[in-house]
Order: structure tokens, then C-alpha cells, then sequence
């Protein structure tokens, strides 16, 4: 499973890793307004102005999308059937869906959908468009997939032994193949009796009941289970509605691992604003105009304390600017109400924190978490990892407070994992983080096949070549020097970190090839949610084949990965305290990672910018899920 990468910025460099989800400031002060008074008015307040340095979307098709400017602005157009409620991470608010219902077993999820609701062209959108819109996810076979597939699966409409994830392969190339013309071929407004048969047919993952209800039946996908989470993880874009006609008129559905041409470069949905002047390369950009004819007026005034369906206020337009120095100086002279960065330096941020037209705002640890958990990994296959006292050496000759004053100005905080800080059931029984004791780190190393100085070969250790991690590299190289290790800090790319966390076409782990200057048995690892929940993490840094692990700290231990999935499918608040108290305490004692840093995340942008409706799943700035609240005087 690849990880969903939000925008990261870590003190006291800031740095946003591109990649689906946040833009994230972590700085010093909380707060940047001086007390003197603002003399620069924003240029723009319609269109609101935003400037992105440095990135642009991956793509903006629902179902392949996976990077924070492209979540940014799919979010915008596209609708799915819930989303997160206002601030919370843990409560959802109805889209598309008016209401729903859950089944005692936690297996059958109902939505009555809003009556009305159609594409911003005048398309309807109704429950056999949702239908349409689930299956060609799951068949499109790009990197949120699994999203999906965790609950899942294709469908042979076979009500007595239906399709799921671990159906025989033949199966479901066949089931798959059928599928795919269905989807091409059928009527999704009025559909015929035949085809209503066979969207109203029981035992598959999506249900149509009517046309203003559909069923989700779990127990299909990979889980083979009822799901606590369900509701974060259909509030990801792969879930969201498209029009059957649109991609009718440009090519249909084909499976596999290959999208919509059209849709990678244009938007059309349900949402609150239409997509025009997009343009995906430096200097470009793209405009965000209210929808006149938006679906959802009324359902907002119904329910007005839904933010998620509220018309659109302002026109959005969001440039692509190629430096960042543009962008520093974009918000300081009201050019823009607020921005994305890929880089920013300490004397920028300092710069930033002295204006008095502008907002820091210090957020809760789970913003930090959410964008990125950061770890140390260590091969337990290979020597020197492969012995419990030279990780145990490792994990205390690091000076962990040196790093977070040196490296992120004060503002991080240590963490246990696999869970990061603040998620539910994270470290529950309360383990201190790893502590720098040097007497210790030495007495274990003499404990192990590195005493007297015999592990005398140069590690190469990876790193992410942004913002401080070279500072942080350094620091690992000091201080590991101290029990006689030897680490050789090498930069790499983050596309070639998703590359190290896969095998390679002969089926061997990248990290154990020369690929980037390897092989690298150690390095710098971290993870970013795809939604919010412990099991998206254990299931990447926990489970033995992991994204985050498998080629990574290569941990495997039977144990954990029946508890991952059995803490997955659990809703009992006792069983699973006990099911992560144990996953927990066997990484810990394992020292399979050495659990490092999450920095502090804040919020930076116009003291004119209003209505802003902040979430740690966010995309939009700043840390908004939508732009539709926003407005500036």
C-alpha cells in the first residue's frame, strides 16, 4: 500500500513533502502577528488568491489522485457520500448522503441520499451513479485502492457465491472483464429492468436499493470483516461520485492500472465550485468558480450548520509559483491570503512570523501526527540489525532532545509508535519514549557482536534530502560514532523512498540493491495518513508486509499481524486497548524503529481571511477541507 504524503514542514526549516492531505507550517512562535497594526490589505478577496511554491497535482481523477495538491483540489469539485464533521476527526457529516444507518454486526452500512443532487453540467447523480462511481474505483487499480479494497471487492453478481479479494484469479479477471462493459454500456439514469436486477442483487459490495438509497456490505475486501473506520475511509476522493456520461463521452472505463485521459486534466462533479484554466506546470495554475446552478443551496440552508454542503462564497484562483521566495513575498504584501510551500527557510519563517498581516497558528498535536510521524529504520535481517542489543545500543545513543532543539527549534515531540500521538488507542499504556543514555547504548553494544569495536563496515543510512534531515543525518552520525558505529548519511530523493519500500522487478527489496547509491540497511522512514485511523498505520509499519516496513525494518511476527487485522475489525473499546497494548509493547521491547520525532504543526495565512473551517485530513489551505466557507475583507 503506498502512503498517502501530505504537505510537511518541519522547524526550523519548513519542508512539505507533496503528496495528498495538508500544508503544514511548523514554526516557533504561535503566533505572528506583532501587535502592530496591519497597513496591507489583501489585493484580492474575490478571487481569493493562494499560491503553491514548488508542487502541483499528481492528477486530479478521484480515483487515482494521492497527493495533497491534487486531494486539494478534487475535494472541491468532486463529492462523496459523508466527509469529516467541521473540525472533528472522529465524526462525520453527511455530502451527497442525507442520512444513514449501520446494521448491528457493523456489516451493512444504508445511505439515503439527497434528492436533487446533480453534476455541475446538470447530469443526474443518484444511487446508481454511486454504484458506477465504487466500482470503477476499485477496477481503475490505482494507489488508493486498497482504500477501498480493504471492505470491498469487484462483482460477479453471483448472490450465492459472490466475488471477494481472495477469489480465485481466474474468477476475477472474468468477473472484472464483465464489469467493464456493464459499466460502458449501461444506463445509469434510467436503467433497464435487467440492469437494476443486477445492481439490486444482495451478497455484493455495493447495493442499490432505490434510486435515493444504496447498501455498502462489508466483508469483501482484504479485512473480511465489519470496520470501525468505514466512514474515514470513504471520505477519501477514490470514493467520490463521477458522471457515467462524461466518461462515456471520453473513453469509458478501462481496468487496470490506467486512467480517464480526460479526467486527469479537467474536473467536473457535484461539488460547490466548477474547474476552469488548469494548467499543471510551474507558473500555472488553476480557478475555482462558485457552481450558479450548485445542487446543494437548499440541503445547505436545511442544514446549516453542515459545512460540508454550504454553497460556495468566493472564486478561488491558485497559482503555481516556482520559488518560494514569490510566495514570501506574496503574503507579505497581500498578494495572496495564504500558500503552500515545498521548502522555506529559517530566516523566511522568521520573516513570516514578524508580519503583522498574518496568522501563525499553533494546532493539536494530531495535525503534526497526521502529516507525518517520522522513525528510523532498522533491517532486523541484516548484521548488525539482526541483534536485539545493537538495535537496543542504537535507540539509546541518540540524542533525541539535541535533535528536536537543533533540527526543529524546540517545537517536536518524541513519540511511540506504531500509532502516531493522539490517534485513537495510541501508546495505551502510556510507555515513555526512548531516552538518551549513553552508559546504557555502550553497555548493550558490549553485550553484542559489535563489542570492541567489530562492526568496523560503514552503514549507509537514508535520508530525505529536504529542509533539515541533513542536520538530523549529521547528528545520528555523531552520535552513533560514540558506541562505534559508522553511518554514511545519503540523500535521496522522496520518489525514490517509494521505491525503496517496494521490491523490484526480480522481486527483491530495493533497499537491498545499489538502486540510489544503496543498499540501505538503515534510514529515515515515515508515514502520513490516508485517513484517520491506527489501523491505516499498522497496517503500513506494523503488519509484516507493510509498505513502511516489509523492505524497510523487515519486522514479521505472526503475532502482530493477526493482531492488526483483529484490532481492524474490532469495535470493543477493551479489546482493542489490549490488542494495541500488546502491538505496541512488541515493537517496543523489539526495538523494531526508533520511534523519533513528530514536529508541532501551524496554520499560517491572512489576518483577513475568514471562515476558515480547519481538519487534520485537510487539503485545501489553510488546513481546510473546502474552500465553500471561506471569504476576506
Amino acid at each position: 500500500m503506498d502512503p498517502k504524503i501530505r504537505n510537511i514542514v518541519v522547524v526550523v526549516v519548513v519542508v512539505v513533502l507533496v503528496a495528498a492531505g495538508i500544508g503544514l507550517y511548523y514554526v516557533r512562535s504561535q503566533h505572528s502577528n506583532s501587535g502592530t497594526s496591519c497597513g496591507t490589505p489583501l489585493q484580492s478577496t474575490n478571487p481569493l488568491k493562494i499560491d503553491q511554491a514548488e508542487t502541483v497535482p499528481d492528477n486530479i481523477e478521484p480515483a487515482a489522485t494521492f497527493s495533497t495538491p491534487g486531494w486539494a483540489l478534487v475535494q472541491q469539485v468532486y463529492q462523496g457520500l459523508v466527509n469529516y464533521n467541521g473540525s472533528s476527526y472522529t465524526n462525520f457529516s453527511g455530502v451527497l448522503a442525507k442520512n444513514w444507518s449501520v446494521s448491528p454486526d457493523g456489516m451493512h452500512y444504508t445511505f439515503t441520499l439527497w434528492p436533487g443532487v446533480h453534476f455541475s453540467n446538470g447530469d443526474p447523480y443518484n444511487a446508481y451513479v454511486q454504484w458506477y462511481s465504487f466500482y470503477r474505483s476499485l477496477l481503475l487499480e490505482q494507489g488508493p485502492q486498497f482504500i477501498l479494497e480493504q471492505n470491498f471487492f469487484s462483482t460477479d453478481f453471483n448472490a450465492t457465491n459472490p466475488l471477494t479479494y481472495y477469489s480465485n484469479l481466474s474468477a476475477v479477471q472474468a468477473a472484472n472483464t464483465t464489469l467493464v462493459s456493464d459499466l460502458n454500456s449501461w444506463d445509469f439514469t434510467t436503467p433497464t429492468s435487467n440492469e437494476l436486477t443486477a445492481m439490486e442483487m444482495a451478497n455484493q459490495s455495493f447495493q442499490v436499493i432505490n434510486n435515493l438509497t444504496i447498501e455498502l456490505n462489508l466483508g469483501y475486501g482484504y479485512l473480511n470483516s465489519s470496520y470501525t473506520y468505514l466512514l474515514a475511509s470513504i471520505s477519501a476522493p477514490n470514493s467520490y461520485a463521477v458522471d457515467p456520461i462524461l466518461i462515456d463521452q471520453h473513453g469509458g472505463v478501462v481496468e487496470g492500472d490506467i486512467t480517464n485521459d480526460y479526467l486527469v486534466g479537467n474536473a467536473m462533479g457535484t461539488g460547490q465550485y466548477t474547474l476552469s484554466d488548469y494548467d499543471d506546470v510551474a507558473g500555472g495554475g488553476y480557478l475555482l468558480t462558485p457552481d450558479s446552478n450548485y445542487w446543494g443551496k437548499a440541503a445547505g440552508a436545511a442544514e446549516p450548520w453542515n459545512s460540508l454542503i454550504q454553497p460556495a462564497n468566493t472564486t478561488i484562483e491558485v497559482i503555481f509559483q516556482e520559488t518560494p521566495d514569490v510566495t514570501i513575498s506574496d503574503l507579505t504584501t497581500g498578494a495572496v491570503a495564504s500558500a503552500s510551500f515545498a521548502y522555506l527557510g529559517p530566516s523566511s519563517i522568521q520573516a513570516l512570523q514578524g508580519q503583522p498581516c498574518l496568522n501563525v497558528q499553533v494546532l493539536p498535536t494530531v495535525y503534526g501526527a497526521t502529516s507525518g510521524s517520522w522513525w528510523i529504520y532498522l533491517n532486523q535481517s541484516v548484521a548488525p540489525f539482526n541483534n536485539l542489543s545493537v538495535r537496543e545500543a542504537i535507540a539509546h545513543a541518540i540524542n533525541y532532545q539535541q535533535i528536536i532543539e537543533d533540527a526543529f527549534g524546540g517545537y517536536a515531540t518524541q513519540w511511540v509508535g506504531p500509532v502516531p500521538p493522539s490517534y485513537p488507542d495510541y501508546n495505551p499504556q502510556n510507555l515513555a519514549p526512548y531516552n538518551y543514555n549513553l552508559t546504557l547504548a555502550k553497555q548493550e553494544i558490549a553485550d553484542s557482536p559489535c563489542a570492541n569495536g567489530n562492526c568496523t563496515q560503514t552503514i549507509k543510512y537514508a535520508y530525505i534530502d529536504l529542509g533539515d534531515w541533513s542536520d538530523v543525518a549529521t547528528l545520528l552520525q555523531i552520535d552513533l560514532q560514540a558506541i562505534g558505529l559508522n553511518i554514511e548519511p545519503v540523500k535521496i530523493e522522496l520518489n525514490q523512498l517509494y521505491a525503496l519500500q517496494a521490491l523490484d522487478t526480480s522481486g527483491t527489496c530495493t533497499t537491498s540493491t545499489d538502486a540510489f547509491g544503496g543498499p540501505f540497511y538503515m534510514g529515515q522512514e515515515f508515514y502520513t495518513s490516508d485517513y484517520i485511523s491506527p489501523d491505516d498505520w499498522t497496517q503500513n509499519d506494523a503488519y509484516s508486509l507493510g509498505s513502511a516496513n516489509m523492505c524497510m525494518s523487515g519486522y514479521s511476527n505472526a503475532t502482530m499481524d493477526s493482531l492488526v487485522y483483529q484490532a481492524a475489525a474490532d469495535s470493543n473499546s477493551t479489546n482493542l486497548t489490549a490488542d494495541y497494548t500488546t502491538m505496541t509493547n512488541l515493537m517496543y521491547q523489539n526495538y523494531t524503529d526508533i520511534w523519533l520525532v513528530v514536529p508541532e504543526a501551524v496554520a499560517v495565512y491572512s489576518i483577513y481571511l475568514h471562515g476558515v473551517v480547519q481538519n487534520p485530513m485537510a487539503s485545501a489551505e489553510p488546513f481546510a477541507l473546502l474552500f465553500n466557507t471561506q471569504w476576506a475583507t
